[in-house]
């Protein structure tokens, strides 16, 4: 595997670094952000563009339309027993609040299976929900099954909190199934939510919510870039660009996007040597849930589709307090009943191993469902997919800690989704350490698929 070889043995974390130095320098530029349908993600876009097009690529953009949801207001306001501001994030696509907002008293349900406060009737016997706003931790059932019973006992809108160990940490939650949702919801800190529920065991607390958004069309980017040589069997690499909107999100996900961008440009004097095509992709509106790539799968003619030997998917590659999590192709390290990614899978996995293995580096197997990300439209159209990510929500375990290093008992990436996701949040030795596994797996699928299936076979339920 002579590709494979050079790739992994040029391509350094510090070729990564380069392109990561820029996404930076254009969140800074920018507001702090690079989120779909922002200036910083359309500078991004065009950065990544400029240098994959010199490199001698083909590169082609493709203009994916979809509907945003953009916020108009998002404030809280305790009136009672003292005034002060509240930061609070609106959920997206859920119900908005009166023009002018709400005024309620505060009820918060009382625990009654650690995670699971709020996600059934009995935990609010006895409390005046009524006309209130609920204050919830964001239960093992689900913000969705949460929201549903305070609305049914007549409760008017909804503040949601993650509990992590980063308490200061706030996150804009999404509603999937926005039809669901009957009542406003919010997001605060788990800081702010503690303080507020012991005051309400105090006293009566009122709130004054204002929670408003509306729909607008709009229009995001995938950018793609192709050697020039290389047979039909196709071998797709790729990472979004996109930061969410309240962060520059240089861990998530420019790193990995850096990652790519610095293989291509080590595969790019070799272009005419390879066997398979290698399209490199960057996709727009992850963060929205998979945009980007839904509609490039979802657009692709069948007969593109099965061109397309392999998708491999990077995430978070560089997390500060991370774990090097191998996407489990088999599921053969998953839970009972956890089902296997399309077939193919477990070639792409194996071969990540093999090169940690080869060079004594730590990892975990990770299911292919445990974070949703761009790689699930090919895991659905049943396209063999793996891949890496460093960890997004998860806290470190003693035993990860002591395998891996790190702090046990924080989370992978304490800026995850939040404002000092910059270039400063970064694990440098890990990002060292992935980027050569990148290359060493393109060089490999480029020369080889000869043991992945011919086509793909859309996924079943």
């Amino acid at each position: 595997m002579w590709l494979a070889r050079l790739l992994a043995g040029s391509t350094r974390g510090g070729d990564a670094w380069r392109h990561l130095r820029v996404l930076d320098r254009i969140a800074t530029r920018n507001g702090g952000v690079r989120a779909a349908g922002t200036p910083g993600f359309e500078a991004s876009a065009r950065y990544a563009a400029k240098v994959l097009t010199a490199a001698g690529y083909r590169v082609h953009q493709q203009q994916v339309p979809y509907t945003d949801f953009r916020v108009d207001a998002e404030s809280a306001t305790v009136t009672a027993p003292a005034a002060r501001q509240v930061r609070a994030l609106v959920m997206r696509w859920s119900p908005v609040t009166p023009p002018g907002g709400l005024d309620a008293h505060l009820v918060v349900p009382r625990a009654t299976t650690g995670d699971a406060a709020g996600c059934s009737a009995a935990d609010y016997d006895g409390l005046p929900v009524a006309g209130s706003i609920v204050l919830v931790a964001r239960g093992s059932c689900g913000y969705t099954t949460q929201q549903r019973v305070a609305a049914e006992l007549g409760a008017r809108a909804m503040l949601i909190y993650l509990s992590t160990p980063s308490p200061n940490n706030i996150y804009r939650l999404h509603a999937f199934n926005p039809q669901a949702f009957t009542i406003p919801v919010a997001s605060v800190t788990q800081a702010e939510a503690e303080q507020l529920a012991q005051e309400s065991s105090r006293d009566q607390v009122r709130l004054r919510l204002d929670l408003r958004g509306h729909e607008v069309a709009a229009v995001t980017t995938n950018l793609f870039a192709e050697t020039r040589g290389g047979d039909d069997r196709t071998v797709m690499a790729g990472a979004h660009l996109d930061s969410v909107t309240e962060a520059p999100g240089i861990n998530d996900n420019a790193a990995a996007a850096a990652a790519l961008m610095a293989t291509a440009l080590r595969l790019a004097p070799h272009q005419d040597e390879v066997r398979h095509k290698v399209r490199f992709a960057l996709w727009g509106a992850e963060e929205l849930i998979d945009i980007g790539s839904n509609y490039y799968v979802r657009t692709l003619p069948a007969a593109e589709r099965a061109k397309i030997a392999l998708y491999l998917n990077f995430e978070l590659i560089a997390a500060p307090n991370g774990v090097r999590f191998v996407l489990d192709g088999d599921a053969s390290e998953q839970p009972p009943g956890t089902p296997p990614g399309p077939a193919g899978s477990q070639v792409a996995e194996k071969v990540f191993k093999d090169y940690f293995d080869h060079a004594g580096l730590p990892y975990e197997s990770h299911d292919l469902r445990a974070v949703g990300s761009d790689h699930e439209p090919f895991v659905a159209a049943g396209i063999p997919v793996g891949g890496l990510n460093g960890g997004v929500l998860g806290v470190k375990t003693a035993a990860q800690a002591a395998r891996v290093g790190g702090t046990a008992g924080q989370l992978y990436d304490p800026c995850y989704h939040q404002p000092c996701d910059t270039i400063g949040n970064l694990d440098r030795r890990a990002l060292g350490e992935n980027v050569p596994a990148i290359a060493w797996a393109l060089g490999r699928f480029a020369l080889d698929v000869s043991d992945l299936p011919a086509g793909a076979r859309e996924q079943r339920p």
